[in-house]
């Protein structure tokens, strides 16, 4: 029960990081340093996604293990 419940929060995060990009898009004008506007909300959303991905690889690497044990 617990691993379904943590694979359920890394998608959450990994669909938050799919939401924060596609809602960077729009409501902001196109500066064009990095540092500010829809750049760096775009670079978080990534980052997000990525980190959810290799939670979930994590994850499923210990719950291998432990099925081994």
């Amino acid at each position: 029960m617990k691993s379904v419940l943590r694979v359920f929060i890394v998608l959450i995060i990994i669909i938050g990081g799919v939401l924060i990009i596609v809602a960077g898009k729009k409501p902001f004008p196109e500066p064009e340093c990095l540092v500010c506007g829809p750049n760096l909300v775009r670079i978080l959303g990534i980052a997000e996604i990525i980190l959810g991905l290799g939670a979930l690889v994590i994850q499923g690497n210990l719950i291998e293990k432990q099925r081994n044990l």
